[in-house]
């Protein structure tokens, strides 16, 4: 008898599997950090392989970065918070000041532009949208402002908020050196060998400039950082219930003389570390079939591997910004939020050449320093804006609705429904009286009965 035994069936499966190669698990490990954790994370590798050095921080001779704060501020600095807030802390001073009621209302509206840190911010003509002051009388009464406790509150920069609480001062070398070299102080504070080597450098400038005494030397330049060093660079810091965050942007953008921006990393990290050549050529000469000599050069892929996602981490942060910047110049001219462009990670991504999820790590917890006269550091995602009502930002939809209210009759203003009605007819923007209601409230306009003039 014959049997027929059927071979038990067979099927394909096809199954996909992610596989990370060792320099993209590097780049996906470090492109959630800011600079300061990636240069922690890769002097801490070097410690432990012979084959990656830290080469001598060439970007601190330089000067092109602004002082940030963990300079001139130690990282254990927790001061107690106090139960008076900063506006109730101003407005009680702005009560018992001799000026006309007018100039008293602007100084306590003027204090709502005031950051958990203290500084003022936006522009006089952006205070001035939908209130009873000019641009003019806002920036008139900033000084006002400027003059009350804390030290420093009110000011447009660090340098400004420095100089506020060096006013009684004005001959000292410290407020020459916050005025003039206040970017080549943040490479002087720290007693390492390299910032002995700035502070004889910044002597030799100041000894350059006439304004300086032919007495000064280390030790009274010394003197002058260390009572810098005391000053507040965040007034509003003991102010509230949560102690305000120090951030260091990675990126700064630049006006150029033809109106437009330049980006540049503040710190070129890629420059920092690099292979160790010497050995390199002791492991070139070493026996090949020995176990040290294998593990030596996993090592060294290591160290190869490490490098090339740090250079990938920079190039793919300044593509990301260098995008950003031209997207926004606009913005960066006025400082305005109401010209902000409609910026979505998505589009982003497809310009750039990188993935949505890339996009999302690089500007998370990042941040771009803004030059010029008022310098200002700003989050990178605040130029990421999504597109919302009829392919508009917010700020924008808001600003239509305080045109239409300022051409509306005094005897007759609009309602939030009629509100919604011009919108879409004259913007096409599509938008439903509850959204109206939401912005005007927002801005803090007052209802169309509110509105209304009576003769």
């Amino acid at each position: 008898m014959t049997y027929l035994i059927s071979a038990p069936s067979q099927e394909t499966r096809l199954e996909t599997q992610t596989v990370l190669y060792p320099t993209l698990r590097q780049l996906v490990r470090l492109l959630p950090m800011d600079r300061k954790r990636v240069v922690e994370y890769v002097q801490e590798e070097a410690k432990h392989n012979p084959f990656l050095i830290n080469t001598p921080d060439s970007s601190a001779q330089s000067g092109g970065r602004e002082a940030l704060l963990e300079d001139v501020l130690p990282d254990w600095y927790h001061p107690p918070a106090q139960g008076l807030s900063l506006q109730e802390h101003l407005s009680g001073q702005i009560s018992a000041l001799s000026l006309p009621q007018k100039q008293c209302g602007a100084l306590i509206y003027l204090t709502q532009w005031i950051s958990p840190s203290g500084y003022l911010e936006g522009s006089a003509e952006i205070w001035a949208t939908g209130t009873v002051w000019s641009p003019r009388e806002l920036e008139d009464i900033v000084p006002d402002l400027q003059n009350l406790d804390p030290p420093g509150i009110g000011a447009r920069s660090l340098r400004e908020c420095l100089l506020l609480q060096l006013k009684d001062q004005p001959q000292s070398l410290a407020f020459l050196l916050v005025r003039d070299y206040l970017e080549a102080l943040a490479n002087c504070t720290d007693s390492s060998l390299e910032a002995k080597q700035n502070r004889e450098l910044l002597l030799q400038k100041l000894h350059q400039n006439p304004q300086v005494s032919l007495g000064s030397n280390i030790e009274t330049i010394t003197a002058a950082i260390s009572q810098i060093q005391e000053l507040e660079p965040r007034p509003a810091r003991n102010f509230g219930h949560t102690n305000v965050a120090i951030v260091t942007p990675d990126l700064k953008a630049e006006p150029r003389s033809g109106g437009d921006w330049q980006v540049s990393p503040i710190y070129e990290v890629n420059q920092r570390f690099c292979l160790n050549g010497e050995a390199i050529e002791l492991l070139a000469k070493s026996n090949k079939r020995s176990r040290d000599t294998q593990r030596l050069e996993a090592l060294l892929q290591k160290a190869q591997n490490l490098l090339t996602a740090l250079n990938q981490w920079q190039e793919n942060l300044l593509k990301v910004g260098q995008f950003l910047v031209e997207r926004q110049q606009a913005f960066l001219n006025s400082r305005n939020k109401l010209d902000l462009v409609p910026t979505p990670q998505q589009l982003v991504a497809q310009t750039v050449g990188v993935s949505n999820a890339t996009v999302s790590r690089i500007v998370r917890g990042r941040y771009l320093l803004i030059c010029g006269q008022q310098s200002q550091t700003i989050p990178l995602a605040s130029l990421c804006v999504p597109v919302r009502v009829g392919g508009r930002t917010p700020q924008q939809v808001q600003q239509l609705l305080v045109q239409l209210i300022q051409e509306e009759s005094p005897t007759n203003p609009y309602s939030d429904e009629q509100l919604a009605h011009l919108l879409g007819i004259r913007f096409a923007l599509p938008i439903a009286r509850r959204t109206v209601t939401k912005y005007r409230q927002l801005l803090s306009l007052e209802s169309s009965h509110r509105r209304r003039e009576t003769d």
